[in-house]
């Protein structure tokens, strides 16, 4: 009885971690207008406040172009207006492109 009980605790937790992260949705984003680490916690900052919002990346790719990666728990769908929208304080933050 003991040997079933840990195997089906086994099985149960090959099972269950998958579906724990299966919600897990990752936005991507070019932004331009990002200057310098104030202006990334900003819009970290910003974002974070979004329900669902778990994990920010900003990287730099170009001259004056950043990617924007946002982890979320896939509760509540974002859109490029509702992220743009997230940053509205400071208008010269602009998402050029977003996708799921």
């Amino acid at each position: 009885m003991k040997t079933f009980l840990i195997a089906a605790l086994c099985l149960l937790s090959l099972i269950a971690a998958p579906l724990a992260h299966a919600g897990t949705v990752v936005y991507t984003a070019t932004m331009s207008g990002i200057d310098c680490n104030g202006c990334k916690k900003t819009i970290s900052k910003s974002l974070a406040r979004i329900k669902g919002v778990q994990k920010i990346q900003i990287v730099k790719v170009g001259n004056d172009r950043h990617r924007l990666t946002v982890h979320t728990d896939g509760t509540n769908p974002i859109s490029m207006s509702r992220a743009q929208s997230a940053i509205r304080g400071a208008e010269h933050y602009k998402i050029l492109s977003w996708s799921k």
